[in-house]
């Protein structure tokens, strides 16, 4: 079993975001009494399924301290479920442990729950069946599924689905639409993904039916020798050329891929793509090096990078200045229509954005109820999305038409969809930055470029006014 104490000793977050751990001495009196000294040799199915008994079955108190022992030690495995997510992924993606605790360690330790909210823990162990498998293995799917703790993953790269998984659930209809609307690939392409698609349906999926229909239930694994082969031969039979199983294997995987950026993408996740400035240093990712319109020579070539990134950065700042005014001045026509909200959103917006007043100091100077009004109206998760979005347009537009020097058309409209995820990210970078500064709403903090250009217009717009 290990360490008794994990069925006392609560894992939680305090305050201040650390991590802490709680020792109930009420969970520890009745676990020892209830399983005296054998505690450190019993395994921990024995125990649990005696404490699920009790929780289940008994009332009153013993009822609630056989929950309370049961939700400290589903607190260690949350913590074991993100630390494993952040060795995985933290490094690569750039998020710590702590980042992930703060959505799944929400249990205060208390015996009685909260009236009107259950906490994530206790999600866990009203929905585990202990018919199905493991306390532990149930709260660490549970941990993947957790919708906050997802969109955060999401939004710097990660999507819990293995390569698997998703080839296991995209319908061939959906391949054909991402792969020439998404990817930009050729009729040939796309077509010879469709087939590998079908091959891993026939054989793989089908397969996996069955086992299901006989109650074998398990994840979506890797494909054996002989399904790899097995689709090899349907490939053959269908398009004329042999493949050999690692080839298939590496194929297959190759879609995944292309399939999970679509996933990320439209879930509003984020693509980790090289800044421009890395890319035209000599990464094969450089829009310049994937499109070369004829040989040139090295030092032309460079001058060429050197102009465009210029370019580049310039666009960027005028791009965020246009859409900033396009769609500040679409809202205000749009609350013009309500009385005074157009005035009260110009001025919540600057005292927001560029006085870095917290909500509620701006319900009190604007004499509205209380934050959450100013909230509703200022909307501004909407506000940088639309920005977001107008950037984009500007933006794409213009950098399009300057590559026209460097290379021709029909090989910049085969990477127009490269091109905009990589713009995307870029832009999305200074969207992420406006959006965790606004968080904080400390006025020692640093002004970013959004703010910056936000507050700029604000005060030209006020002189032009007055």
């Amino acid at each position: 079993m290990g360490d008794a104490s994990r069925y006392w000793k609560l894992v939680r977050i305090d305050g201040g975001g650390n991590r802490k751990i709680l020792e109930i001495p009420a969970a520890r009196s009745f676990f020892t009494q209830l399983f005296g000294e054998l505690t450190n040799d019993a395994p921990d199915g024995d125990i649990q399924r005696q404490l699920m008994d009790l929780y289940r079955s008994s009332s009153g108190e013993s009822s609630l301290l056989a929950e309370r022992c049961l939700l400290c030690f589903i607190s260690e495995i949350l913590e074991q479920g993100c630390l494993k997510l952040t060795r995985r992924f933290g490094e690569k993606y750039n998020f710590h442990c702590s980042e992930l605790l703060v959505f799944v360690l929400e249990d205060d330790g208390k015996l009685l729950p909260a009236i009107n909210y259950q906490c994530f823990s206790r999600q866990i162990l009203q929905s585990f069946d202990a018919t199905q498998g493991s306390l532990t293995a149930w709260t660490m799917i549970r941990v993947k599924q957790h919708p906050d703790l997802n969109k955060f993953l999401l939004e710097r790269g990660v999507y819990l689905i293995s390569n698997w998984a998703i080839l296991n659930d995209t319908q061939p209809q959906q391949l054909q639409r991402i792969l020439k609307d998404f990817h930009t690939l050729g009729e040939l392409e796309i077509q010879s993904a469709q087939y590998l698609l079908q091959g891993y349906h026939t054989i793989y999926r089908v397969q996996r039916l069955q086992n299901i229909r006989n109650k074998i239930r398990s994840k979506c694994i890797e494909p054996t020798y002989q399904q790899l082969e097995d689709i090899a031969q349907y490939l053959k039979n269908q398009t004329g050329r042999l493949f050999d199983a690692e080839t298939v294997r590496l194929k297959l995987q190759k879609l995944a891929f292309q399939l999970r950026e679509y996933r990320i993408y439209v879930r509003g996740g984020y693509l980790p793509i090289d800044s421009l400035d890395v890319a035209f240093e000599g990464n094969s990712n450089s829009l310049l090096e994937k499109v070369p319109p004829t040989p040139i020579e090295e030092d032309e070539t460079s001058d060429e990078k050197a102009e465009f990134i210029q370019f580049y950065r310039h666009q960027l700042q005028i791009s965020l200045k246009q859409a900033l005014a396009q769609v500040t001045e679409a809202r205000v026509r749009k609350l013009q229509k309500k009385g005074d909200k157009a005035r009260m959103f110009l001025t919540a917006l600057e005292l927001s954005q560029c006085q870095k007043l917290a909500m509620n100091e701006i319900a009190d100077k604007l004499g509205m109820r209380a934050q959450y009004t100013v909230t509703k109206l200022l909307k501004l998760k909407e506000l940088r999305t639309d920005v977001q979005q107008e950037m984009l347009i500007i933006l794409k537009d213009s950098v399009k038409e300057q590559a026209k020097k460097y290379a021709d058309v029909e090989a910049l409209n085969k990477l127009d969809e490269q091109l905009t995820i990589f713009l995307l990210s870029e832009i999305s970078k200074i969207i992420e930055n406006a959006e965790s500064q606004s968080r904080t709403a400390k006025n020692y903090l640093t002004t970013e470029i959004f703010t910056e250009r936000l507050c700029e217009y604000l005060d030209i717009r006020k002189q032009a006014n007055n």
